[in-house]
């Protein structure tokens, strides 16, 4: 097996999961007053919902670090950090702990331990946030598409096509790419904001309408086209 490729199986499958429960569950805070009078069956699945971001969000993020960090330190060898595969695995492993610190950190220790959360109370946080995490969450795959696109060129039969497979196209798509999806994404910035649900009910996420119609189906788009793409270049 390739060394540069060796746990990418491991990171996307984590990766999926951030992104599921990032859009599942977005950062709120839930009325648990006695006037609420919550039935059982709530109380039951708030409790639920409390011990899984309590117990497997920290395993999820300590896996993911873990494996991250192996994987930067492994790249990063003389022997490697010049092959085209370990520059877009290093960008993927980057994005990702971007990715996991800037969404499902944040929801463990507000859903699971309780802990303040400035950004459904200041807008200006609340807007970066939501933007990193749509940002890195579309980066993420994109690194992967790429590493996956110079597997082929290697691969060629033809030896122009492999001549492509260079150390500096490579930093010149990541550097192009990032700019697009850091552009493309900026829309984030101004159509957030903080919706009060209920009292004492908060949510940090794109506000009604149009655009949060436009969000859903880009999300449903992203993930099928980036499943597909990654079927068709072999992964």
């Amino acid at each position: 097996m390739n060394p540069v490729c060796f746990d990418w199986q491991l990171l996307c499958t984590i990766r999926k999961v951030y992104s599921i429960v990032s859009y599942s569950f977005p950062t709120f805070i839930i009325d648990v007053s006695p006037a609420a009078a919550p039935s059982d069956t709530i109380v039951a699945m708030k409790a639920a919902q409390k011990y899984i971001f309590q117990i497997a969000c920290p395993i999820l993020i300590l896996m993911d670090t873990i494996s991250c960090i192996l994987n930067l330190i492994v790249l990063s060898q003389k022997a490697l950090r010049k092959n085209p595969c370990s520059i877009y695995f290093i960008a993927y492993n980057v994005a990702n702990l971007l990715y996991m610190y800037s969404s499902l950190l944040a929801l463990a220790l507000s859903l699971g331990y309780n802990s303040y959360d400035p950004s459904i109370y200041i807008l200006v946080l609340c807007r970066l946030r939501l933007y990193a995490t749509v940002l890195f969450n579309m980066l993420s795959p994109f690194y992967l598409i790429l590493t996956s696109i110079d597997r082929i060129l290697v691969t060629s039969s033809n030896d122009r096509t492999r001549q492509r497979s260079t150390r500096c196209f490579a930093c010149l798509c990541i550097i192009i790419g990032t700019l697009f999806w850091a552009l493309f994404h900026s829309h984030a910035l101004i159509s957030s904001n903080i919706q009060k649900l209920a009292p004492n009910v908060f949510l940090c996420y794109f506000q009604q309408g149009s655009h949060l119609i436009f969000v859903s189906y880009y999300s449903i788009i992203k993930e099928t086209s980036t499943l597909l793409l990654m079927i068709i270049c072999g992964l």
